[in-house]
């Protein structure tokens, strides 16, 4: 008797199926100008689906209970973020718009992120509100692979550990920000926001550069070695989450370009 192997396994399967038969990939690019339904080449968890040709992070439908959603949207290969041969990085760039629409005028969050973290990684339990769908209470910083993470962060909601305004911010292992900057433009209602990722592997600088439709500009840096934070191969991709505060989290658009010298 055969029995369906679940939609994940299958995912990882591939996954591995890829970095075996491909060692020597040393760069990936890929464009999606809008997310129909069962688009493929981006694996969706928890509350996340395409709706109306975008990426919608967590539950947004009128008769369901908003609060304490979770969602993920990753591409479903890997990255190779550095060689463990030649020791080299790779550089990269991703560009993606998107918006944070509040219910409400007042009592909104949480917020929304790209990432990159080990392959495998999957939503950790416990994770709505203000970690965003990152980190659970408690592993942010053990070290275990839920917590080896890079991540973007535009967080709406001032938790115990944030700046009190809304920000934009860079983590390495941690919900808590190394860097970060005010932003009030995530907030604004239905705004749609440009952001560019990129790391240097010269430099070893994770640089972050936001428009907002509004004409307004931000700007954000870190000095960070991949290398130190993240294994050879990696999964990219975006997650959004609810607490007692709501808003809705829409991925628009997602242009990826890595380069990795073997």
């Amino acid at each position: 008797m055969a029995f369906p192997i679940p939609r994940s396994c299958l995912v990882r399967i591939l996954i591995l199926v890829f970095i075996v038969l491909v060692p020597h990939a040393s760069s990936i690019s890929f464009n999606f100008n809008s997310f129909y339904p069962n688009i493929g080449g981006i694996f969706m968890e928890g509350d996340a689906f395409s709706s109306s040709e975008t990426l919608q992070l967590t539950r947004n439908a009128k008769d369901d209970n908003l609060t304490y959603s979770v969602g993920r949207a990753t591409y479903i290969l890997p990255v190779h973020i550095w060689d463990a041969t030649t020791g080299n990085l790779t550089d990269f760039t991703s560009h993606f718009s998107f918006e944070v629409k509040s219910i409400f005028l007042t009592n909104y969050g949480d917020g929304i992120s790209f990432f990159i973290t080990p392959v495998g990684s999957q939503i950790p339990a416990n994770s709505s509100g203000g970690l965003l769908g990152l980190f659970s209470p408690n592993t942010t910083g053990s070290g275990s692979i839920e917590s080896q993470l890079v991540a973007v962060e535009f967080d709406t909601y001032p938790n115990s550990w944030d700046p009190v305004y809304t920000h934009i911010g860079i983590n390495i292992n941690s919900i808590k920000s190394v860097a970060f900057t005010e932003s009030a433009d995530i907030s604004s209602n239905g705004t749609v926001i440009n952001a560019w990722v990129s790391y240097d592997s010269k430099t070893k600088n994770l640089s972050v550069l936001v428009y907002s439709a509004t004409g307004q500009s931000f700007s954000l840096s870190y000095a960070v070695d991949l290398r130190e934070v993240l294994p050879e191969w990696a999964t990219i991709g975006f997650s959004a989450a609810t607490g007692a505060s709501i808003e809705l989290h829409s991925i628009l658009s997602w242009e990826f370009y890595s380069s990795l010298d073997n």
